[in-house]
């Protein structure tokens, strides 16, 4: 099974937390090391750290108009200052290692969000791919009481975004992408003053959650605002995103370059065969008139 942890600052310093010392934190929190238990989840397969709020963007879709605003946002509103994502057997031995492995805070507080990865119906992620040098940001999708009651979109809806996501994922310019499941399968890690909490799913807050992501190169964020509105949002016709400027990537030689490599190669063929059938699917599918190109 695969899990995303995301990381939330609880105070202010959620406008202006240090990308290194966020993806630092998540990494020190995931397995990786030589020696790891055989049932110990695997290094991860992608962890990032965003840039400040202030840089940020949202974008809220609905028929026939849009509204677009800059950051940053007010405080009170939680923003994921990073994430990773990772593989582990099960949600209880993905809890367990995070539990086993809470360095002692510093000031303030921070939540640690985990979540089930995966696209209610089934749509095709994206193996994360290389970014190179080229700037890289994150189009986070808000979720909703559809979303955080897994509901599957229509078929042809699914068709469209695994079609979308596969053209540009030939083309470079999509990196990553997955879904989150509703935060029912999910849990957090409240981290404060040296101690720990867990609290289950689900959670009240759904404007606040994330529902899935796309990771994108591209040269402004101005630029990726414009891809994000051609984006066949499964969950339309309104839609909300937040659009982030990713700071860093932590390399990724220690997950592609493990035993299982050959195995993961495999998946990412059968990844984008199904992509390619859905994209042919995607061609005879009426489009809504509320969908963008």
């Amino acid at each position: 099974m695969q899990f995303m942890l995301i990381r939330t600052d609880n105070d202010d310093r959620a406008a202006t937390a240090d990308p290194q010392a966020v993806l630092d934190d998540l990494l020190r929190r995931l397995p990786g090391g030589p020696g790891a238990a055989a049932d110990a989840p695997r290094a991860p397969a992608l962890a990032l750290a965003f840039a400040p709020d202030a840089e940020a963007l949202r974008l809220t879709l609905w028929p026939g108009g849009e509204a677009v605003t800059s950051g940053p946002f007010p405080s009170a509103e939680r923003l994921p200052a990073g994430f990773a994502v990772f593989e582990a057997p099960s949600r209880a031995t993905a809890l367990a290692w995070l539990r086993d492995h809470l360095p002692v805070s510093a000031a303030g507080t921070a939540t640690l969000e985990l979540r089930e990865t995966g696209c209610p119906g089934g749509c095709a992620g994206i193996p994360p791919g290389a970014a190179g040098g080229d700037a890289c940001y994150a189009i986070l999708l808000r979720s909703d009481a559809g979303t955080e009651r897994d509901a599957i979109p229509p078929q042809e809806k699914l068709d469209r975004l695994n079609a979308f996501n596969a053209i540009h994922a030939a083309a470079g310019t999509l990196l990553a992408g997955d879904g989150l499941k509703s935060t029912a399968r999910g849990a957090r890690v409240r981290v404060a003053n040296g101690g720990a909490s867990v609290i289950d799913g689900p959670f009240a807050e759904a404007k606040e959650l994330i529902a899935g992501f796309w990771m994108i190169r591209a040269p402004s964020i101005e630029a990726a605002l414009d891809w994000a509105r051609t984006l066949p949002y499964p969950t339309g016709p309104e839609v909300d995103v937040e659009i982030r400027r990713v700071a860093l990537i932590a390399p990724l030689g220690a997950s592609t370059a493990s035993a299982d490599a050959p195995d993961r190669l495999r998946e990412d063929a059968s990844v984008r065969a199904e992509q390619l059938d859905a994209a042919l699917r995607a061609e005879l599918a009426p489009q809504p008139a509320w969908d963008r190109p």
